[in-house]
Parts: C-alpha cells; structure tokens; sequence
C-alpha cells in the first residue's frame, strides 16, 4: 500500500485547537469560577454542589459567569501559540532522532519526546497566560476590591496599585503547575493514542485520526490523571493570586502554612472533584480536534 505523505503545517493545527479550547473555555467557565470560590473558601472543606450554591443562592446565577470577558485572551492566544510551539518542536525532534529509525520506521523512544517539548513549549505559552488568569481569578471572586470594569481596565488598575510586575509574580508557581500539568497531559495522551492506533491493522496508522470515541477516553483519562497530580499546586496559585500586594506581604511559604495549620492538609485536595470534572471535560473540546488535525497536519511521533 502506498502511503500517503503527511503534510506539516502547525499554524492549521495551532489556529483550529486554540480556537476549539476557548469554545470548551466558554462553556466549562462555571465550573473555573465555582473551582475559583472552592479554593478561596477558608472556613469549610466545600463540594461541587456546594461551591455552586455558595454562589447562585447568594449572589445570582450571572455570578457564575464573572470575569468571562477573559476567555480570549486567557484560552485561545494560550493553547493555540502552546499547540504551535509543541508540534514544530516535535518537527525538530524527531529529525534529530532519525538516526534510531529501524527498517524505515520511527524510534519507540520518541514517545519520549512529549517529556521534553511539551514543558518548553508551556514554558513559552504561559506568559500570554498569567496576566489574564491572575485578572479573572480576582474577578471570580466578585469583590468590592477587584471590581474590575472589563479587561484592560482590570490590568491597569493592578499595574498603578501593585506594579505591573504583579501580573507576573505567579509565574513560577504557574510554571510548576501547568509545566507538570501539561507535561503528563500529553504524554498520558500520546501513550494511549500510540496504543489505540497500534491495534490497527492499516499500515498508515499514523495518517489516521482516532475515532470520535477513543479520542474522548484517551482524552479524559489523560487529562484527569494530570489535573489531579497538580491540584495542590492550583490551590496555592488561587491562594497567591488573591493577595492584594499592596496590603500585604506575597509569600508562598506564609500561605501554605496558614492553610495547613487553619484548615488542615484536606486544604489542598480543595476542589479537586471540580478541578477533574471541568478540565476533563473541557479537554473534549479541544483534544479531539486537535487530534483530528494532527493527523492531516502534524508530527507522528511513532509508528
């Protein structure tokens, strides 16, 4: 069979995907702030169910929806220069391990690969990223202090107040969580979507999308798996990033110990359920196209 040769064009594949996450980002936003109030609330270990009553009883089911002028920015710009960075890095990767190929096949190491292009290319992707989180954070929590008009308006207000510099001091912490985050998402994925494509008996197997289905399950497994292992790491991002810098003194160290010794270690499994169910479900939204893309205009990384 004459294999059909696979074109390489990751602006197509970055544009569709960063556009298909802020489709999903706009729909599980409820969710972000629901996990958002979860992780703020001091005084009790609160549920989903919860955590969603906390803010519809009280305040209104608009609420729910507070900050989401932040989508654009904060979804497409990110995932899709993320999504364009890691295939292009994978381009280059795989043709520097083109020496292992055996009887014209790739190297199984290059499943390797993801350990390594995925944290840099979140690494390059993240700082479109922390000045908008750090803004719908805040706005989430609907305030008086961070009553934000809009976007821009929310942004400066930080810079005069804190400094600018105060929409970036998250970043390592950003870094540890979503480098880690992203890191075990791809991999899990590239994994499971080796596996599912190897019990294919066509020989392009890696001309082929997955099925609508398998890309779902390799998606939610994936991604479920990594959102638990940094959600620690999340809870303290929220913590920080709700310091108001100009009252008070930034201080990971400070934050950690107060929760722990007020409200014990079950503080930072806070939101958890939330945190799994929304980027397990938001990453349908953009996994699937992604992949769908990927196998008319990306990198395999095995065969």
């Amino acid at each position: 069979m004459t294999e059909k040769k696979q074109e390489f064009n990751p602006l197509l594949v970055a544009f569709y995907s960063g556009l298909a996450s802020m489709v999903g980002d706009m729909v599980m936003f409820p969710f972000d702030t629901i996990g958002t109030r979860i992780k703020a609330h001091k005084s009790e270990f609160l549920g989903m169910k919860q955590g969603y009553d906390l803010i519809v009883k009280n305040e209104g089911f608009k609420y729910l929806f507070k900050g989401f002028s932040t989508t654009v920015m904060g979804s497409f710009i990110p995932y899709g220069s993320y999504f364009l960075a890691y295939e292009y890095m994978n381009y280059y990767a795989v043709k520097l391990t083109k020496g292992l190929e055996k009887d014209g096949e790739k190297s199984k190491l290059n499943l390797l690969i993801p350990l390594i292009t995925s944290p840099l290319a979140e690494a390059l992707s993240v700082i479109t990223y922390i000045p908008f989180d750090t803004l719908r954070t805040r706005m989430q929590m609907n305030v008086p202090e961070y009553n934000y008009k809009g976007i821009f308006s929310g942004l400066m207000e930080i810079s005069r107040k804190e400094g600018w510099i105060r929409l970036f001091q998250a970043s390592y912490l950003y870094m540890a969580s979503v480098v880690v985050y992203t890191t075990f998402q791809m991999w899990f994925y590239e994994l499971l979507r080796y596996e599912i494509l190897r019990q294919r008996t066509d020989l392009t197997i890696h001309n082929q999308s997955l099925a609508l289905h398998q890309s779902i399950i390799a998606t939610m497994v994936s991604t479920a798996l990594a959102a638990a292992i940094v959600n620690p790491v999340d809870f303290i991002i929220t913590r920080y990033q709700l310091v108001d810098s100009s009252q008070q003194q930034l201080s990971v160290k400070s934050l950690v110990l107060e929760a722990w010794h007020q409200e014990g270690k079950k503080a930072f499994l806070k939101g958890l359920g939330t945190r799994v169910f929304q980027c397990s479900l938001f990453s349908i939204f953009y996994f699937p196209v992604y992949d769908h893309f990927k196998s008319k205009y990306g990198i395999t990384l095995a065969d």
